[in-house]
């Protein structure tokens, strides 16, 4: 028997039964304060990244994080309210109806209203979030080879500044959205694509007919 995901009606699976990954909207527009502060916390934000992937109980979750079934269960109840996760399953675990969860979508689009937080407020908690998975993940893992990381500078016009945004962005969202593959590996991406601070900027009150420091003698 089939059910919409997130159904009440949905049927209790038996034990032996596997609770599979529902095929996931590609994307959801995040617009509202509720859903924000269900975002703000970085144990939320785990929880949405584990659930992206595979169904988990408040359990299964709170095994992950080593952190209390009843905290895990409370997350996911705030998560579940801001539209961000849905009961997708509820099977019997050794006599008790567990409930699975997932995200809503693969990929949530921040609309962020500037009076909730300075976007740059959000660009660097998104940045320290992917800093600390990539120290958990080079940390645990044996396979460091997919680890590809830079950090170049480069001089460029404004037209060719939004060209390299706009295939940064297209990239990004293919990666996010990509189909799960049921047999493959959970990767990472994280981008950020700025124009640098003033120090590496050039400085049009100078120029090379300046005449040079010299020290005292």
């Amino acid at each position: 028997m089939t059910t919409e995901p997130g159904s009440d009606a949905e049927a209790i699976l038996s034990e032996d039964v596997p609770v599979t990954m529902p095929e996931l909207p590609a994307t959801l527009t995040v617009n509202t304060a509720q859903q924000f502060k269900a975002l703000g916390d970085s144990t939320r934000s785990r929880i949405l990244s584990i659930i992206k992937h595979e169904p988990a109980t408040a359990k299964q979750v709170g095994d992950r994080l080593k952190i209390p079934p009843g905290t895990a269960g409370h997350h996911l109840a705030v998560l579940e309210a801001a539209g961000l996760a849905q009961v997708v399953a509820r099977r019997l675990v050794h006599g008790i109806i567990a409930k699975y969860y997932a995200r809503t979508a693969r990929l949530f689009l921040l609309d962020f209203p500037p009076e909730l937080a300075p976007e740059k407020e959000k660009n660097l908690n998104l940045l320290t979030e992917a800093r600390d998975q990539l120290a958990d993940a080079l940390v645990t893992e044996e396979d460091k080879i997919f680890c590809k990381a830079g950090f170049p500078h480069t001089r460029l016009s404004r037209e060719r500044a939004e060209e390299f945004g706009k295939r940064l962005f297209d990239l990004v969202y293919e990666f996010a959205t990509e189909p799960p593959d049921p047999n493959g590996q959970v990767y990472g991406l994280c981008t950020a694509f700025f124009l640098s601070p003033s120090y590496l900027q050039h400085d049009s009150s100078s120029s090379s007919t300046d005449t040079p420091l010299m020290e005292e003698e």
